[in-house]
């Protein structure tokens, strides 16, 4: 074999060798959609004066729980969440109430970030109390509020689940103006569907 025949064939097992690896990853990638109407738990990582809050606002959060399709995880649990404040009002002195809807704009997790449309979150403030959580009447175009609403002060989160159901707020504290703490709960449902690499 001549030294020319030699350089080929060395040249033609590194590429291969290398276009392996490639091909092995590109057939475990798979495309899923998740449907329009799912919902998704997120936990607050940070939290939310709304008294110093304005529209278009990013906030930070975790999935807080991981969201199945066919018994298999799509969304994994701890993913990165970003939300953004869509309407904020403050309070007066003399009336009013705080108020604060957010929509989840996109999820992170395994090196890809996936750009989310959904219904808004909608959290109020109340006069009733420290560890008041009713509901009330939220817009038609709502989501759900899901879990603890921070009433200020360490430790402070009250309220449990309070029902997926569109146009629902959630009354909180009577404090000076409405805080959420980290690790409030909130719940998102999907308006369209999206689809992931996996």
């Amino acid at each position: 074999m001549t030294r020319l025949s030699i350089t080929m064939a060395i040249a033609v097992i590194a590429a291969t060798t290398w276009e392996l690896p490639q091909s092995i990853q590109a057939a475990a990638v798979t495309a899923v959609t998740v449907p329009a109407g799912t919902t998704l738990n997120v936990r607050l990582t940070e939290g939310i004066d709304v008294d110093a809050a304005e529209v278009g606002t990013n906030y930070r959060g975790r999935v807080d729980d991981p969201v199945f399709l066919d018994g298999r995880i799509i969304i994994p649990r701890e993913a990165g969440a970003v939300l953004q404040a869509v309407k904020v009002a403050q309070s007066t002195e003399f009336k009013g109430t705080d108020h604060i809807s957010l929509k989840l704009n996109s999820i992170s997790f395994g090196g890809r970030v996936y750009q989310m449309a959904t219904e808004y979150a909608a959290v109020e403030g109340g006069g009733e109390g420290k560890r008041t959580a009713r509901k009330v009447g939220g817009g038609a175009g709502l989501g759900a509020v899901f879990g603890g609403i921070a009433g200020g002060g360490e430790g402070a989160l009250i309220g449990a689940a309070v029902g997926a159901i569109a146009g629902t707020a959630v009354s909180a504290s009577a404090e000076e103006h409405l805080k959420l703490s980290a690790e409030t709960r909130l719940q998102f449902r999907l308006s369209s569907a999206v689809r992931l690499e996996l």
